[in-house]
Formats: C-alpha cells, sequence, structure tokens
C-alpha cells in the first residue's frame, strides 16, 4: 500500500513559520538526540499498578528500536508495509514505532479492547 500524506499548503508554510514542523523525521530526530546526548533520559514509563518506574536513555531506545527493525526485516517487512500492533500505552509501544519509522514500514495501533470483529476489520482495512 502506498502512503502520503496530504498537506494543504497554506497550513504547512504557517506550520513550518511558527516552528512546529521542522522538515525531518523521526528518525532524524532520534539520531540527533542520540548524537548529541546520547545518555540523557528520553523516555520514562509508569506502571501505576506497581508503581514501577523506567528510565531509558536516547541510546538505550534507539538500541531497542534498531533490535526491533532487524527482527521485523528479518521477518520480510520493509517500505510500506503495515504493522498491527495490539499494545497498551507501555514503552514497548514507542520502541515499536520507532522500529517502524526505521525501516519505513506504517504502524496500525490496534486498541487492546479490540476482538475478534474489530481486529478482522482493521487489520483488513489496513491491508496489515
Amino acid at each position: 500500500m502506498q502512503f502520503d500524506a496530504v498537506l494543504l499548503p497554506p497550513r504547512r508554510a504557517a506550520m513550518v513559520a511558527q516552528g512546529y514542523w521542522r522538515d525531518i523525521t523521526i528518525n532524524d530526530a532520534l539520531d540527533s538526540a542520540l548524537k548529541e546526548c546520547p545518555d540523557k533520559t528520553a523516555l520514562t514509563a509508569y506502571r501505576a499498578e506497581t508503581g514501577e518506574v523506567r528510565r531509558f536513555t536516547y541510546a538505550e531506545l534507539a538500541r531497542m528500536a534498531d533490535r526491533i527493525a532487524i527482527g521485523l526485516s528479518r521477518l520480510g517487512i520493509g517500505k510500506n508495509d503495515v504493522v498491527a500492533c495490539q499494545l497498551p500505552n507501555w514503552w514497548q509501544f514507542t520502541a515499536t514505532y520507532l522500529a517502524c519509522a526505521r525501516i519505513g514500514a506504517v504502524i496500525n495501533p490496534l486498541m487492546p479492547i479490540f476482538r475478534e470483529h474489530e481486529l478482522r476489520f482493521m487489520l483488513g482495512f489496513a491491508e496489515t
């Protein structure tokens, strides 16, 4: 499946002028942070049920994303492929999203409450 975001020129120009869009990808931003401050905290994960707090540096987050990207590539997933994942709002989602971005795949996040009927529709609709 081909993906192409439709950006209206006036909206794009306004967002660039205001500094909201910097014409970089998430990979560019991660690579820049990895170069400039690899040991800085990139992500803090808090587990409400247990009170557990985990912190990941940019170096750790990039390493995890790269490992997941390699695994997805070995499974035959590449540019413009749709990768569905049914994860709660946990740190693993962030790592999976970054991994998909690394290989040019598109992530299709599915809510954990979805069951067979909803999943069948969403997976088929997104050509996952």
